[in-house]
């Protein structure tokens, strides 16, 4: 299979797609309530309208603007982690998965979690729930990477 710095190619792209998908079960079906109330982002009841906050107050739409191209974007994301994740592991001949997964884990932990820590620290909200999601999320991302990445060598 062809490598990019030594990274196999076919490994960063199942890991992207799996990191990808952490996010959505994350973000989309387990957490988003408790995500988005720390964001400040709040949907009526039937889901016909939506409120956030701007610079100049709160704005109410009754339809979200399509953001399918955001959401295709946002899988560049995915792909340069999964390639990160890739070549520290192979930098340090990384290859069983229990190993993976505890390098992954600290590695989250270390770089990743003091990084979501800027929101916290800086938004107007300082929304702790907003923060363990991310947090939360970020060590599963990390962990699912180096994981699916071991198998590819």
């Amino acid at each position: 299979m062809p490598r990019l710095a030594g990274v196999n190619i076919l490994g960063i792209l199942i890991a992207a797609i799996a990191i990808y998908l952490v996010g959505f079960i994350w973000y989309g079906l387990l957490f988003s309530e408790a995500y988005m109330g720390g964001i400040g982002v709040y949907f009526s009841e039937g889901m016909e309208t939506v409120t956030w906050m701007t610079p100049d107050g709160a704005r109410t739409e009754t339809q979200m603007p399509m953001a399918m191209g955001w959401m295709v974007a946002g899988f560049a994301i995915p792909l340069v982690l999964a390639f990160g994740l890739g070549w520290h592991m192979k930098q340090r001949s990384i290859k069983s998965p229990q190993t993976a997964a505890l390098f992954g884990f600290w590695l989250a932990l270390l770089i990743g979690v003091p990084l979501m820590a800027y929101g916290l620290v800086y938004s107007p909200w300082h929304s702790v729930p907003a923060f363990l999601v991310d947090a939360s999320h970020t060590i599963v991302t990390f962990v699912v990477g180096c994981v699916a990445l071991s198998f590819f060598d």
